[in-house]
């Protein structure tokens, strides 16, 4: 059930679409944008946990599955969009004033804050690293109730990363963050690690003895780094997707 602003209760199934206005579509790195949308009440409540997500719905379209970029308690949501493939680039033309129906939050999200006083790794490639740019703007609201935090970002090239002024920010509030372009030489000169972002993990080697990871993108590299990961003795456990 969901309260109404007269303190009465209106059912909500999950499944139920609501109306959703585009405010901004900015372009965001090289084939996307950050789209953002004010959503109802009844939406942005439900949104309780980093990396949840929702299915957006436009007419003769079948759903597109976008992680929330922003964390909770926002009253509008955050897309980090790829514009690739028909349904994608619907979303990413989107103009404000342009409508679109949403669902409610979907999925566990990342439980970072039951995992205060511990160290956090966060391993992203792709648009996935919406679903870590929430948990990154938890932590910095008490920045000292977490210890190490390391996210491990990787893309195709350099122009490819997203939200670069924001992680600089990052790195000046002692977030520590390691980029790996898997193709550097299809785009714009590239001087960082050149390779997937799973083989980086073992070269950081970060200490996970009190460490909880959270795992973001393609299966292929998820299933990578968590093995990475399992080899510097983190237990399974600890390794968390946004399912």
């Amino acid at each position: 059930m969901t309260p109404r602003q007269d303190g009465l209760k209106i059912p909500v199934e999950v499944n139920d679409l609501f109306p959703a206005c585009v405010v901004t579509n900015q372009p965001a790195a090289e084939a996307q944008v950050l789209l953002t949308l004010d959503v109802p009440r009844e939406v942005w409540s439900a949104h309780i946990q980093p990396a949840q997500y929702v299915d957006l719905v436009l007419p003769e379209m079948p759903p597109w599955r976008g992680t929330i970029a922003n964390r909770p308690g926002r009253e509008r949501f955050e897309f980090l969009v790829k514009d690739v493939g028909e349904r994608s680039h619907r979303i990413a033309t989107l103009a404000p004033g342009e409508e679109i129906q949403t669902t409610l939050p979907l999925g566990d999200g990342f439980p970072v804050l039951v995992h205060r006083r511990m160290d956090i790794v966060m391993v992203a490639c792709g648009v996935a690293i919406c679903a870590m740019r929430p948990v990154v703007e938890e932590i910095l609201l008490q920045r000292t109730d977490w210890h190490r935090v390391v996210l491990f970002y990787g893309e195709r090239t350099a122009d490819r990363f997203a939200f670069t002024e924001e992680r600089e920010r990052w790195r000046e509030s002692d977030i520590e963050v390691h980029l790996s372009a898997s193709r550097p030489s299809e785009g714009t000169y590239w001087s960082g690690h050149a390779g997937y972002v799973q083989d980086r993990i073992l070269e950081v080697a970060p200490d996970v003895r009190d460490a909880v990871a959270f795992l973001a993108g393609k299966d292929g590299m998820i299933d990578e780094a968590r093995s990475a990961l399992m080899r510097l003795n983190l237990p399974e456990n600890r390794i968390i997707l946004n399912l």
